[in-house]
């Protein structure tokens, strides 16, 4: 029973590392290309406003990865205990 209680934990390990490396990338990609402009422009001109703008990047790339986690394991019976 602990084996198998272990397997299921490791393998939903596993699952949240790549939707989470998925995401990761995703986001990368996606601020890389529409924000790198702005971005550099406002670290330029405004560093403080920058260093918000960036935590506030951060904390909602950090949400989302857990709402979209946490429906992923919710709906796929993954985050179910046996």
């Amino acid at each position: 029973m602990a084996k198998r209680r272990m397997k299921r934990i490791a393998r939903n390990i596993i699952i949240e590392l790549l939707i989470y490396g998925a995401v990761v990338v995703a986001y990368f990609f996606l601020v890389l290309r529409y924000l790198q402009g702005w971005l550099g422009d406002l670290y330029g001109s405004n560093l403080t406003g920058y260093a918000f703008i960036s935590l506030g990047l951060i904390v909602a790339q950090g949400i989302f990865l857990e709402i979209v986690t946490s429906f992923l394991l919710n709906h796929s019976q993954l985050g179910k205990p046996d």
